[in-house]
């Protein structure tokens, strides 16, 4: 009865997976999304240019970045998600520095959604899917750099 309990679970995890990692690059779109509706509404009630608001508020042009890095980091979750995904150390790693990078910047949606998906991950045994190479890290490694300096500069802008 346990035996046929836990078969049961491990197969609505797997089915869930796909559809947990599918919503870390939704969400990342979408907020991505909503944030240039935000710049085109502050845009057309003030009147001004993007470039202006831009130059008049460097918070918004530092969130700017952070739109475009979490709209290459979806591109990339995408691209990799039709590959298909294998579940190893080194992607649950890549998914908890996303979820931290993600925190630091103040995307909780998007934090809570790689988390999710870590955990989802972890509780399923490991599988190695056969890929001559992995685009992800190498677009991770790159965000996870250029989140900290955003980071960095959001609390340089606090402080002064």
């Amino acid at each position: 009865m346990l035996n046929k309990l836990t078969t049961n679970f491990k197969k609505i995890a797997l089915l869930n997976s796909k559809k947990i990692y599918m919503m870390n690059y939704l969400v990342l779109f979408i907020t991505s999304i909503l944030y240039g509706i935000y710049i085109f509404t502050v845009s057309l009630s003030q009147n001004i240019g993007f470039q202006q608001i831009l130059k008049s508020s460097p918070y918004t042009a530092i969130m700017f970045i952070v739109v475009l890095l979490n709209l290459l980091v979806g591109y990339a979750l995408w691209v990799k998600g039709n590959d298909g995904v294998p579940n190893n150390k080194k992607n649950r790693f890549l998914l908890i520095d996303l979820a931290v990078c993600q925190l630091i910047v103040g995307n909780i949606f998007s934090s809570i959604a790689f988390l999710s998906t870590y955990i989802t991950f972890k509780n399923q045994p490991d599988n190695e899917t056969e890929s001559h190479r992995n685009s992800l890290t190498g677009t991770v490694v790159v965000a996870t750099i250029l989140y900290v300096l955003c980071f960095f500069l959001l609390i340089r802008l606090s402080i002064h």
